[in-house]
Order: C-alpha cells, then structure tokens, then sequence
C-alpha cells in the first residue's frame, strides 16, 4: 500500500468581538474560539492477490427477456445447446376493424426475432426447430436445468421448420437498414380462428395476464436439428393475418375501371415481454482447454453457464489503513475496485463478458428472484473496459462505510463475494434544467445473449481507498 497523503494545516482567525454598550464595560468571550489542527487526504492504491476460487455454475437462474436457441462446438470453448420456454402476454384488445369477419382470417405465424450481430457460427448451417404449445403453467422458480418433461405433449408438434441465421437473401437496402433477423413459422390457423372468435366475444382471458396463462400457458420451443450456430431470441411474436378488400380505379384499354382489390394485413395479439416469464434450457459441457485452466488454478468465467469466480473481498486490510490513521475526525471519500482480465483465444470470437455483478454469495438467489438490481452496498456493478482489459467497480463506498460502522470484527459473510455475468438494463434521465444526464439501472439479470469467457485476473487486483482524517488538538 502506498499511501499519498496531502497535509493542510487549519487554523481559524481568532475571533475577536467588541462590543458598543452603554451598560457593560465588559466584552462577553462567549463564542470565541482558536483551533489549530491537521487535515489529511490520503489515497491509498494497492495492487495486491486476493484469495479467489472458480466454482461451477452448470445450474443457473436463466429467467431473462431474451432466450438462446441452437448449438455450437468450439474446440476452446466447448459443447451449448440451448432450448427455451415461454409464456405469452396477449393483447389486451384486437386492433382489426368490426366490418371484418372471422371469414376473412387466413392465418397465425409464430416470428422470433433476433438481433444479427448476437448470432455464434457458421450463420449458413442448416438448422431446425420444433415448436410445442406448454400444457401447464411453468413454475416461477425457472433453472437453466429445467426439464420440460410434462409439461408438453412431445407427440404434438405444432410446428416444424428448417432456417439459416443467414442475411443473404435480404435486399441491401433491407440489410443496412434492419440489424435484426426475423424468422415466421406457420401455426394451425385454428389458433387464428379460434384467437379471433375469442377477441370478438369479449372473452375475459384477455384481462389480466395471470387469467390468458391458464388458458395459453406458454410455448416450447426445442432445436432439434444443427451443430453449428447459435442465436439469441430478443422476442417470439405470435401474428394474426388477414385480408380485407378495397376499391381502386385501375386503367384497362385506356379506359378507367373500378376494380376490387384484396388487400393482406396482420396484427400481433401474443408476445414475450418483461412480464411474463421466459427461460432458456441449457446444456453446456466446458471443453478440455478451458477445464484446464481450471485445474491449473486460473479463474474462469464462462456464459451462460459453466464456471463463476468466488472470492474473498480484502475489506479488512483495507480498514486497517484507515484504523491506522491517529485522527479525531476521518471521512471515508471512496473506494474503487478493479480487475484485470484476458480473452482466451478461440476462433468463433468469444469475447470477455461486457459486465459483471460483484454480490454477497448469501445474497444470489434472492437478487435475482426478487428482480433486484446493484445497490452499492452488498452489490456492485462492474464493465469491461476494453481499453484497460479489466472490469472496474466504480462505487464501493457505501459498502466500506457500513463495514467500518460494524465495528473492527468483520463477518465473513461480508467479505464472501461471487462474480457473476449479467445483462443490465439502463434508463437515461435528461435533467431539464442544467442538461445533465443521469443513467439509472433499472434491471439485472443473468448474461444468457451469447456464450462468452475469460480468465480473472485476482492476483493483481487493483484497490484505489480515498479518505480524510483530521487531527483536532
């Protein structure tokens, strides 16, 4: 620790009061004062080993707005596949006119939507998916492990279909200006009937979202074809279709001719959303390179499942610093904490996850039950930067300040912490006065958008601990 201390002497003016009375000859010393004293701003950076372990995390929460379809084998990496399942939230009102009929309904097509750059591999393989209708409401406590076994008939296929990740057919147009792939499978068109005729007669299922869920528990959708791409799911939409007819002047032998014409529309009466729940299954199996490093005692972080790294937050070397300091008065400014981390080679591309969560290892399942996100106090929020090769935690001071109010016994449990992926979710807040822009963490949940690895770092920690101490005499 090498500590950079900047000493300001204090010393207030004597203050000296005369008084105008016709009473009193005597001037009152109440309220004079002389303090001389010292203050010390110490920052103290420490580059130092932290006790760190890798810890499975085959078994993970997977709930998330988007899902992972596909496989992919990387030698590096190694063997993911992933389903999903989901629910649906409907519509709570029909957007078709009244003047058409059930008559007019031609069919339903279930599109996934998926962002072009989040696709792994070889995008021209040949893939194929199966789609299921869920005969039962999925449990809230949804795992990456979870086994859809019962929870679908396997002899009803509702759809069956063969796709590539490929742009290639798309116009230039349509490739520059559209960085999403959307891929429409057919559905029976009883469920276009069926949905319609129950929209036009008002039927109550449509009210609430717990109430549509009994009826439509949700979709399974399994890949059961393909070894060499993987895609994210950012949204599956369930489309009604339609036609409906109008009347155009149209020239025939030169002679202008009213002509009724079909005209073809859709509306989207089910979808994915925030509110339902959706979880991707997944089977990931770590190649040989990577449980090696394991076994040679590297921290290794893998997405989506795998491996996490588990480790010991040096809190208590930290305060003995601050401990140290023979002060009167001390205010604890800040603590920062970052940690490098490196790419392990591989040629699919798999990068560093972007971020991190840094929470108390007692404290993960309930975060992410309970939909909760970093508070600064037993979670942190930390980004890859790509040009410091390290994830850095920016704000940790409310956390060394509760901990020093503890007293100098500190708990383990407030030291155990485990680095975990994840996806945040922002919101930007323009102040309307002076223009300032406040960006606000409204979501957090586990890293499933695309596999992604890394080796931490945590012999070479970096601990930047500001403080200022007074000595009053």
């Amino acid at each position: 620790m090498k500590p950079i201390r900047l000493a300001i002497p204090a010393l207030t003016s004597i203050i000296s009061a005369v008084g105008i009375s016709s009473c009193q000859d005597d001037v009152s010393s109440i309220g004079s004062s002389i303090v001389n004293g010292e203050v010390s701003i110490s920052v103290d950076s420490l580059v130092l080993g932290i006790d760190a372990s890798t810890i499975d995390a085959l078994n993970i929460d997977a709930r998330s707005t988007t899902t992972l379809l596909g496989n992919i084998s990387a030698a590096e990496y190694g063997r993911l596949s992933a389903d999903y399942v989901t629910q649906l939230l409907s519509a709570s009102a029909m957007a078709i006119p009244d003047s058409i009929g059930v008559e007019r309904v031609d069919s339903m097509k279930m599109v996934l939507e998926m962002p072009r750059n989040a696709t792994i591999g070889d995008t021209l393989a040949p893939q194929q998916l199966k789609i299921y209708r869920l005969t039962k409401a999925l449990p809230a406590d949804l795992r990456s492990d979870f086994n859809p076994q019962g929870y679908y008939d396997p002899d009803d296929v509702i759809a069956t279909r063969n796709y590539t990740l490929s742009s290639i057919a798309l116009s230039d147009s349509a490739f520059y200006n559209d960085n999403r792939l959307s891929i429409a499978f057919p559905l029976p068109k009883q469920w276009a009937v069926d949905a319609f005729n129950a929209y036009r007669n008002g039927a109550p299922i449509f009210d609430w979202p717990q109430d549509f869920n009994k009826v439509y528990p949700g979709l399974y959708v399994r890949s059961s074809f393909g070894r060499g791409a993987l895609a994210n799911v950012q949204a599956t939409r369930l489309f009604l279709y339609y036609h409906y007819f109008i009347t155009r002047n149209v020239v025939e032998d030169d002679v202008s001719v009213a002509k009724r014409v079909t005209m073809k529309d859709s509306v989207c009466l089910f979808a994915s959303s925030p509110e339902t729940i959706a979880s991707s299954i997944i089977s990931y199996e770590p190649s040989q390179a990577v449980t090696d490093l394991v076994s040679q005692g590297k921290k290794v972080i893998t997405t989506p499942s795998g491996y996490r790294v588990r480790l010991t937050f040096p809190a208590e070397r930290i305060l003995e610093q601050y401990w140290a300091a023979d002060r009167n008065l001390s205010v604890i400014n800040n603590l920062t904490f970052a940690l490098p981390a490196t790419s392990i080679n591989n040629d699919y591309g798999i990068l560093p996850p972007p971020e991190l969560l840094m929470i108390k290892t007692s404290e993960i399942d309930d975060f992410f039950a309970n939909g909760k996100v970093p508070d600064n106090k037993t979670s942190f929020r930390g980004t890859y930067s790509s040009t410091s090769g390290r994830y850095e935690f920016s704000s940790m001071r409310q956390y060394i300040v509760d901990l020093k109010n503890k007293g100098k016994q500190i708990d383990p449990d407030d030291v155990d912490f485990t680095l975990i992926p994840v996806n945040f979710t922002t919101e930007t807040v323009t102040n309307s006065y002076d223009g300032s822009i406040t960006i606000y963490v409204t979501g957090c949940s586990p890293y499933i958008s695309s596999p992604r690895m890394a080796v931490i770092d945590t012999d070479h920690a970096v601990l930047v601990f500001t403080f200022t101490s007074q000595l009053v005499k």
